[in-house]
C-alpha cells in the first residue's frame, strides 16, 4: 500500500512537470504580449514594467488579421463539417454492410490515415483545374486528409451497437435515412464532437497546407499571417507574442469547453464490437 502511495506521488510530480513544460511557453507569450518593444528584447517570464494592452490595438489596425480570422473561420469549418458529414455516413455504411468490396474500401480508408495516398492525387487535381490559391482547394485538402479518421471513428462506434436497433427501427417503419438520423446520429453525438474538437484544432493551427496551397495574402489564414507577420515585426517581439494570442485563442477555447466529451468520445471510437 505504501508503494503505491509513493508510485502515485511520483506520477503526479512528473505530470506536474510535463503541465509546466507546456504552460510554460504560454506564459511567456502571454506576458510578452503586454510589454513594451524595449522589454521584448530578450524573452521572459518577468512581469510588465508597463502594461501595453495598445499592442492587440496595433494588430488590428495595422494588419489583415480580422480578414486572416475570417478565411481561418471559412475554411476551417467548411472543411470539417464535410469531412465529418461524409466519414461519418461512409463509416455507417462500411460498418452495417461489412461485405467483401465495403471491407476493400474500408482498408483505404485506413490507409489513408497512415500515409495520406489521396492528398497525392488531390493535390495533383487541384494543379491541373488552377485551384491551389483558393478557399476551395484547402478546404478540399483538408476534408480529403480527415475522412478516413472520421470513417474509421464512426465504424469502430457503429460496430459496437447491436444491430438489433437497426432491426426495430426497420419494424417501425424506418427508413435507411430515417434510421441513421434518428437512431444512430443520438449515439454518435461524442464521437461527432470529439472530431469536431481535434479536427478544428488541427486545422486552425496548421500552417503547412496554407503555406504550399495559398500564395495570395487575401487568401491568407491566421497561422500564415503569423509567419508573414514574424518577417513585418521581427524586431517587436511584443506585438509578434500578441499576433500569436490571437491566433491560437479561439482553438485553445474550443479545446477547454470540449474537452469534457474527447476522452468518452475517443474510447467510444476505438472499441470493435
Amino acid at each position: 500500500m505504501k508503494m503505491k502511495k509513493i508510485r502515485l506521488g511520483i506520477f503526479e510530480v512528473i505530470l506536474w512537470i510535463f503541465s509546466l513544460l507546456i504552460l510554460i511557453p504560454l506564459a511567456v507569450i502571454i506576458i510578452n504580449s503586454l510589454k513594451t518593444s524595449a522589454e521584448t528584447n530578450v524573452l521572459t517570464l518577468a512581469m510588465p514594467k508597463t502594461w501595453e494592452f495598445g499592442n492587440f490595438a496595433r494588430i488590428f489596425e495595422e494588419t489583415n488579421v480580422v480578414r486572416s480570422f475570417f478565411n481561418s473561420v471559412l475554411v476551417t469549418t467548411i472543411s470539417i463539417a464535410l469531412s465529418i458529414f461524409l466519414g461519418t455516413i461512409a463509416g455507417y455504411v462500411l460498418s452495417r454492410n461489412a461485405d467483401f468490396w465495403n471491407k476493400k474500401i474500408y482498408a483505404f480508408f485506413l490507409a489513408g490515415m497512415i500515409v495520406p495516398l489521396q492528398m497525392i492525387s488531390l493535390v495533383q487535381v487541384l494543379q491541373k483545374i488552377h485551384m491551389l490559391d483558393s478557399y476551395a482547394g484547402l478546404i478540399f485538402v483538408y476534408t480529403a486528409m480527415f475522412i478516413p479518421q472520421t470513417v474509421f471513428m464512426v465504424s469502430g462506434f457503429v460496430s459496437g451497437v447491436p444491430k438489433d436497433m437497426d432491426e426495430a427501427g426497420i419494424v417501425d417503419g424506418c427508413t435507411p435515412w430515417q434510421l441513421f438520423i434518428r437512431v444512430m446520429l443520438p449515439l454518435l453525438k461524442p464521437i461527432i464532437v470529439t472530431l469536431f474538437i481535434t479536427q478544428f484544432v488541427f486545422v486552425w493551427n496548421d500552417f503547412q497546407m496554407p503555406l504550399y496551397l495559398i500564395k495570395s495574402s487575401e487568401n491568407w489564414t491566421l497561422v500564415l499571417g503569423v509567419y508573414n507577420f514574424m518577417g513585418q515585426f521581427n524586431s517587436e517581439w511584443n506585438m509578434v507574442c500578441a499576433y500569436i494570442l490571437v491566433c491560437t485563442l479561439p482553438a485553445v477555447l474550443i479545446y477547454i469547453l470540449g474537452q469534457k466529451y474527447i476522452v468518452d468520445g475517443m474510447v467510444a471510437g476505438a472499441v470493435k464490437g
